[in-house]
């Protein structure tokens, strides 16, 4: 539960972005409003666009720190290891179903007006070609590891892929890509 006084400390943006994580999580992208997140936080109706135009720039403010997260986790892991990287970005992904479709895309109506989107979505990928290790093609390496990685995911979080057989599913088919 979000402190409803952490705005009076200075940090209302903080307080709503976590307001609308905790929503994100309870009612999915659509139950996300700068409304129902100052309700949370217990500011005024006004003040959260001081910080946010709209519910799409809380959707990204809260997708942003998505993918710093993802990128802390891929940075964890050592450079040519593709099953650790495959492992983490899976485990993040499936800890954080809502989260992970939001970085997606996901309840983001105009994604074109938002280009630090983008750029968290290249910068993930040039994180997973960085620790992919010497190849020929790194970057296409990349790409084709992001595009199984989630497909598997979303596969998984949509219930066509039991969580059980995740791990099994990426072990296998990460073996597949690497030899």
């Amino acid at each position: 539960m979000i402190n409803k006084r952490a705005y009076h400390h200075g940090d209302l943006r903080r307080a709503l972005v976590l307001a609308a994580r905790e929503l994100l999580v309870e009612r999915g992208p659509e139950g996300v409003s700068l409304r129902a997140a100052v309700a949370k936080v217990g500011a005024s109706t006004a003040a959260p666009y001081r910080h946010f135009r709209d519910k799409d720039a809380l959707l990204v403010a809260v997708a942003l720190e998505g993918h710093a997260e993802l990128q802390g986790c891929l940075q964890g892991c050592g450079a040519g290891t593709v099953t650790a990287l495959g492992h983490s970005y899976l485990g993040f992904a499936l800890e954080n179903p809502a989260l992970y479709r939001l970085m997606a895309g996901a309840g983001i109506g105009d994604r074109a007006a938002y280009p630090e989107l983008a750029e968290a979505h290249r910068e993930t990928c040039a994180l997973l070609a960085d620790r992919v290790g010497e190849r020929n093609d790194p970057g296409g390496f990349a790409v084709t590891l992001w595009c199984l990685l989630h497909g598997l995911a979303t596969l998984v979080i949509d219930g066509h892929v039991e969580r059980d057989s995740a791990v099994a599913e990426a072990e296998r088919s990460l073996g597949l890509l690497v030899h």
